[in-house]
């Protein structure tokens, strides 16, 4: 499950010092990426390409969908506007995939912040929620 008081802790430190938010987001367990109002990849931690097997140059300027499977690619592009516009999360286990294609389920929380660069984004944390 995913530690809500954490999560909230590195969205109030990013908020407060967005110049230093790789730094912020390097400094916990929770895996972290942060995404473009587009959808592609700004910057991910070390904890995220460790989870899904990536390196940070495969990800980053990518769309996130490059870890969603096929089925569900629409689903979670339409939510990513939906948050974007709205700034409200689903919070709820989602599937996605990893580099080799081996599914694994996630818990999430996000945020929103134009604090990074003035233009919208949407911070994702995640937890593996299968092991």
């Amino acid at each position: 499950m995913i530690n809500l008081v954490e999560t909230q802790r590195l969205k109030d430190a990013i908020e407060a010092n967005p110049k230093n938010f790789q730094s912020i987001i390097e400094e916990t367990d929770i895996a972290i990426c942060i995404t473009t109002e587009e959808g592609n990849f700004y910057a991910v931690n070390d904890n995220y390409c460790q989870l899904y097997g990536y390196e940070r140059e495969e990800l980053v300027g990518k769309s996130f969908l490059i870890v969603v499977p096929q089925t569900t690619k629409q689903e979670l592009s339409d939510l990513h506007d939906k948050f974007i516009d709205a700034q409200v999360e689903l919070f709820r286990t989602w599937e996605v995939q990893r580099k080799g294609g081996e599914l694994m389920k996630i818990s999430v929380d996000a945020g929103y912040t134009e604090a990074i660069s003035g233009k919208p984004q949407k911070l994702t944390f995640v937890v593996r929620a299968d092991k």
